[in-house]
């Protein structure tokens, strides 16, 4: 058995092999300062055995064999930028690419495997579009990794050599990235199952038509609809890849209306009829947000509270949120110190000659403290902001209806409004 005291060494022994390789920049990579990290955030142990994982791949792709093995494994990959799970690829079948890093590095493959599994999941790919286009699977190669998007990414030419990337731009060398996993490989591909009835808000209801004399449907019928969305940048780091954009509403965990959960996910992957994906900066288009059924049985199971809306990019497991719980109270405080809690928006029913009409505006709020926060910390999604209503925040936007904020700044905005 690949003892605990043996993987330690190991991990020491290739960073010191690193450290003390010649470190010389990679063709057009600029070096950059190191990004350091607190040793009480936890994630130390984590970089260096991902630091160590990438030096191992590096290595071992020197071996045309292995490259070719990996570099197929990436084109048959269905997941989006051409993906996969660095741990499922050692343990595939064939066990091509477990075998060649392992003798390239002068380990066992069970001591691979150990190293591997000791580690957070990983994901492999080529992040950059034109390296994907470029690399056919040749020498040419760097390995890299990071953690938070504006890190320098820490990369290792075939030798084992370690440099320093700019976090701004890519090089011209095509870079595999080994990064924190982000994607749900087991539903690659497909849409999330059905979310509960109660979650969903059932079936779409009885329903009044559009037509008919102006009639308006039924509220049932009247859904809460994205049609502009617009970020101030794209919250990811190059080495990460197209970003991952996710709104949630948030609504009362339980029966503490002070602490929210995510009731509802709008993304790439969110449930089906919540399905949002956009790796722009500008967006134009249509997205369900909350069902009529759903604001109604929100309203039966909280009534008079109001729900909260979220944008971030998504750093872990699709339509989870994983993200720092203080700096997200920290931000609600300070809209409430800004808005006296009117961060939330809520649904209202008016009686027009048409008939019964659906608003959704701004309204107040007790959110406190938000509690949907994974006990493991695999990546920190990236809060972009909560969005506040155009009219109680005093900013103004050509089409835009919300403004979303964190830490007095103006992140982006959407334009939310109900749609039938």
């Amino acid at each position: 058995m690949f003892s605990t005291i043996h993987r330690a060494a190991v991990v020491l022994a290739l960073l010191l092999a690193a450290a003390c390789a010649e470190d010389r920049p990679a063709p057009t990579a600029p070096a950059g300062p190191a990004a350091l990290e607190s040793p009480a955030d936890g994630k130390d142990g984590n970089r260096a055995r991902a630091e160590a994982l990438a030096r191992i791949v590096a290595r071992g792709l020197a071996d045309a064999g292995t490259r070719a093995a990996v570099h197929a494994a990436l084109a048959a990959s269905p997941v989006r930028e051409g993906k996969v799970h660095f741990q499922r690829l050692l343990a595939a079948p064939d066990r091509r690419a477990l075998q060649g890093l392992a003798r390239a590095n002068g380990l066992s493959e069970a001591g691979l495997r150990a190293e591997a599994d000791a580690a957070i999941p990983l994901e492999l790919y080529l992040p950059v579009p034109a390296h994907r286009a470029a690399w056919d699977g040749g020498e040419e190669y760097l390995v890299a990794t990071a953690f938070d998007d504006a890190d320098a990414p820490v990369a290792f030419d075939r030798r084992g050599r370690r440099h320093l990337l700019s976090p701004a731009a890519p090089p011209d060398t095509p870079v595999l990235a080994l990064v924190p996993v982000e994607t749900d490989f087991d539903r690659a591909g497909s849409q999330l199952a059905e979310c509960a009835d109660w979650e969903c808000g059932g079936g779409d209801g009885g329903g009044g038509a559009v037509g008919g004399g102006g009639v308006l449907p039924s509220l049932s019928n009247q859904h809460l609809t994205l049609t502009f969305s617009q970020f101030k940048e794209k919250f990811e780091g190059w080495l990460k890849g197209d970003p991952e954009f996710e709104i949630h509403v948030l609504a009362p965990n339980g029966k503490d209306t002070t602490a929210y959960t995510s009731l509802q996910c709008v993304g790439e992957h969110a449930p089906s009829g919540y399905h949002w994906d956009t790796n722009a900066t500008t967006w134009y288009g249509e997205a369900q947000v909350l069902k009529g059924t759903q604001m109604d049985a929100y309203e039966t199971q909280w009534p008079g509270k109001a729900w909260m809306i979220m944008a971030l990019e998504d750093d872990d497991t699709a339509c989870e949120i994983k993200m720092n719980k203080d700096l997200v109270g920290d931000v609600l405080e300070q809209l409430d110190d800004l808005y006296r809690h009117y961060k939330g928006l809520k649904d209202k029913k008016v009686t027009t000659p048409e008939g019964a009409k659906r608003i959704v505006d701004a309204a107040t709020t007790t959110a406190n403290l938000f509690t949907a926060v994974a006990s493991l910390f695999k990546t920190n999604d990236e809060l972009i902001g909560f969005a506040i209503r155009d009219t109680v925040a005093v900013k103004s936007h050509p089409v835009g209806n919300y403004v979303l904020l964190r830490d007095g700044a103006v992140n982006g905005w959407l334009r939310l409004e109900v749609e039938y």
